[in-house]
């Protein structure tokens, strides 16, 4: 077996992974990226597609251009269950050709020296006294396994988990996952019998009747043409997804032509706080495997992105210290729960209390504005939900019909809080990780039986 030498192997191309390799390249790492599929289809991951034009400027990532640019987003249309009450909630964004533009993003790390295989998968860690020391890869075009040794592995799977699930069941980043904490998504891009309407704008319709914990929504990739899907809770016993699709599909997307149908597929979706450690001894985890995604709207690109960035980060810190243990490789966490976990964490508190309410729950709040348009976008953007003393009044009157909603409102944004501080307390090193995690633990568990009762 062929045994070679790589200063980063990241495992897995997709935004996250892509991300990672761009922000490493050019800084003369011996870098190798692998993704199983073929160059053509890597990034092709059924979504909505869309991201904020934020994590671009922040990130400094490229623009997408030309092709990789479907449609501009100038914000969300949210709808209520019964459709009478619309919030428009403004911000700019990009609807992209998804594969399109990260395989570009593969192309210019490449160009800077990061080598990349397709049809290439991992098959094993090599583990070397709990360090994670490289993998045996299955080159699929050269029909050749591969020995790779590497001082940092970068796990970028996806939801599948392929490499870390495979690490010893006892370390933090082999973390499981509840069906409960996720999403089953399915998505079709069709052309439409007309012009769109409004374009520019997103939309959202929740219901618990046709998305049960989840939603429908309604992505415009340019005049004429849409990306159209629900995501429903997992682990609850729904049914079908398919069936869902089928049934309302002419109710939130009647525009349609279902005969001009491009592309079609489903995937499952993590919708919760990240991972206790994205790190151990020789590995980071990255994007959906590290559960990045926004656990209320199911975003996962831009946390992806982040992560990369973070992941990036970190390893260029590690190669000047020449620290690759779980030490040295901490500040991946701290990076990342400062630029999006803790708002992350605090999401996964509002998505838990989102699932709970009824259909009429959600036409009541929306239409007497128990939740503004301004308190979800800053719980959106910042991971707050703030009943300002001057709107506590006004809102007590208007939901005199429903105290408990208003009661239990106040109940989560206490919550969000807590769990937010929480994450940004997160330990310096990992001797305090148990500790903290059992804090975090018992405070969703509390949350839990609150909002229960």
């Amino acid at each position: 077996m062929k045994e070679l030498k790589y200063d980063v192997l990241i495992i897995g191309g997709g935004f996250a992974g892509a991300s990672t390799a761009y922000h490493l390249a050019g800084h003369g790492l011996k870098v190798l990226l692998i993704d199983s599929k073929p160059w053509n289809r890597i990034g092709d991951k059924p979504c909505g597609d869309a991201v904020s034009k934020a994590h671009f400027d922040r990130l400094g990532m490229p623009y997408p251009r030309g092709d990789e640019l479907e449609n501009k987003i100038s914000g969300i249309k949210l709808y209520s269950p019964d459709m009478e009450t619309v919030w428009t909630v403004k911000g700019e964004g990009f609807e992209l050709n998804a594969p399109a533009y990260n395989q570009r993003i593969l192309r210019e790390a490449e160009a800077k020296g990061v080598e990349i295989w397709d049809q290439t998968t991992a098959v094993k860690p090599i583990i070397d006294h709990d360090t994670v020391v490289g993998a045996v890869l299955n080159n699929r075009r050269t029909n050749e396994e591969v020995t790779v040794y590497t001082k940092v592995v970068v796990e970028a799977t996806g939801y599948s988990r392929s490499f870390r699930s495979k690490l010893p069941p006892v370390l933090p980043v082999a973390e499981d996952l509840d069906e409960r904490d996720t999403d089953i998504a399915y998505r079709e891009v069709l052309l439409t019998k007309d012009d769109i309407e409004d374009n520019e704008y997103l939309r959202i319709y929740v219901t618990q009747k046709a998305s049960p914990g989840g939603y429908w929504w309604y992505f415009p990739k340019g005049k004429n043409k849409v990306n159209v899907g629900l995501g429903i809770q997992g682990g609850m016993g729904y049914g079908s997804i398919h069936e869902y699709y089928k049934k309302y599909l002419d109710t939130y997307a009647p525009d349609v032509d279902k005969n001009k149908l491009l592309v079609k597929g489903g995937a499952l979706v993590p919708t919760r706080r990240p991972l206790y450690s994205m790190v151990w001894n020789g590995i980071i985890v990255v994007g959906d495997s590290a559960y990045t995604v926004n656990p209320v709207h199911g975003g996962g690109k831009g946390s992806a992105m982040i992560s990369g960035y973070c992941a990036a980060r970190t390893i260029l810190s590690a190669y000047e210290t020449g620290d690759f243990t779980t030490n040295g490789l901490w500040n991946m966490n701290l990076c990342y729960i400062n630029e999006y976990g803790a708002k992350q964490a605090s999401l996964d508190i509002f998505r838990r209390f989102l699932q709970k309410l009824t259909d009429e729950d959600i036409d009541y709040g929306m239409k007497r504005k128990v939740i503004k348009e301004e308190d979800l976008l800053e719980a959106s953007e910042k991971g707050d939900l703030h009943l300002s003393a001057a709107d506590k009044a006004m809102r007590v009157i208007s939901a005199l019909g429903r105290p408990s909603l208003l009661f239990k409102l106040k109940t989560v944004a206490d919550y969000m809080k807590r769990i937010k501080q929480l994450y940004l307390n997160y330990p310096q090193s990992p001797k305090m990780l148990n500790q903290w995690k059992e804090s975090v633990d018992s405070t969703i568990l509390e949350f839990n039986n609150a909002i229960s009762n």
